[in-house]
């Protein structure tokens, strides 16, 4: 079976971690970890960088420090993991879920705007499967309205939306070291600010808020989240070759996009915008509306002809968690909905081989015959 991604561990990764655990640095503070937040600030030319042990819990973090509340709202689009807005909804926050472009499939910019009020303390843009949200005009509305720009950048390291990094441009972004990522941690996160204010509220917050004057006081309660040294030596290590990452994932998408060419089923994923261009976090495609099956039954095809595949992401207003604590409200998104029906992606991690990408482009072209 090919699996949807495997992870590219080189030599000198291997070699990043081993002199880290020789040197009995393992936990989360010292100087690999230092080295690991220099080296991602300079890589998004940002100020500040706080390592966290997850994506998941770099937003948890941004939240806590937001002191996001029951009285606050919170705009996030639908089609996104549920991490996204899973600390705002156990915090109470009523959230504001808008559908996504159906072109980009990253969030309506039209809709976050209409959908921002006095009540909103924080718009969360996802950059999703490789391209960018049209940041500007959201950017512009949240700064006339106060509200706090947060940028999911967690699939999107080595992005750019008009010459600019992804996850540079917000009050803060987040980012992940996942598996799956363009850089890998195998775990972890990171969050990105130009404010000292706010890096100072990370630190603490990921760190349960010890009172710098007497360690085991605490005046707010945060959580541990800090990444561990071996990890922050693997993303150091990777980070090194970042361009070079993202050429080969390119080259990825580009190689699907010339072999799935004309295709009779499949709307595929744009190589690029007018602000972006497609650094194909992952190869996602939807099958059109005359397609003679959805995405489980491809998906079910596809493994018969030894090709691993992953859904797109369940939408957020139409999940269970969030329907119990009464976050949500239940008007249909339906680009949305449609992608969790007809979505999928394929194999395309970085240590996935060009032999596995080609034949996976073959069991496409099979199933439709």
């Amino acid at each position: 079976m090919i699996p949807v991604n495997r992870p590219l561990i080189d030599p000198e990764d291997i070699v990043a971690v081993t002199t880290a655990l020789e040197a009995g640095w393992v936990s989360g503070e010292g100087p690999i970890v230092d080295q690991m937040e220099r080296a991602m600030a300079k890589a998004l030319g940002v100020e500040h960088c706080v390592a966290v042990s997850s994506g998941t819990a770099a937003i948890d973090v941004v939240m806590s420090a937001l002191d996001i509340s029951e009285h606050d709202q919170v705009i996030a689009p639908a089609t996104t993991i549920i991490s996204t807005v899973s600390e705002a909804a156990k915090r109470g926050a009523r959230l504001q879920i808008v559908d996504v472009d159906p072109e980009t499939w990253c969030m309506s910019v039209p809709q976050t705007l209409e959908a921002m009020d006095t009540k909103t303390k924080a718009v969360v843009p996802v950059h999703l499967f490789g391209l960018a949200v049209d940041l500007d005009p959201i950017i512009a509305k949240a700064r006339e309205s106060d509200v706090f720009l947060l940028e999911d950048a967690a699939e999107a390291l080595g992005l750019d939306y008009k010459g600019v990094p992804c996850g540079s441009m917000g009050d803060a972004g987040v980012f992940s070291f996942y598996a799956n990522k363009i850089v890998t941690g195998g775990e972890g996160g990171a969050i990105t600010t130009n404010s000292s204010h706010w890096a100072s509220r990370f630190r603490s917050f990921r760190n349960l808020c010890f009172d710098p004057n007497e360690r085991f006081v605490h005046h707010e309660l945060g959580t541990n989240a800090r990444m561990p040294s071996m990890t922050a030596a693997l993303v150091t290590s990777q980070l090194q070759r970042l361009a070079s990452l993202v050429e080969t994932k390119r080259a990825i998408g580009n190689r699907y996009l010339e072999g799935l060419a004309g295709h009779p089923w499949l709307q595929l994923p744009l190589k690029e915008t007018s602000t972006s261009q497609n650094v194909f976090w992952v190869f996602g495609f939807k099958l059109l509306a005359d397609a003679p099956c959805d995405a489980p039954t491809l998906a079910t095809e596809l493994r018969k002809r030894g090709v691993d595949t992953r859904r797109f992401f369940f939408p957020l207003h139409l999940q269970p968690a969030l329907i119990k604590l009464g976050v949500v409200d239940d008007r249909s998104r339906p680009v949305s909905e449609d992608l969790w029906q007809k979505g999928l992606y394929l194999p395309s991690g970085l240590g996935n081989s060009w032999d596995e990408i080609d034949q996976s482009i073959e069991a496409l072209w099979k199933v439709s015959k």
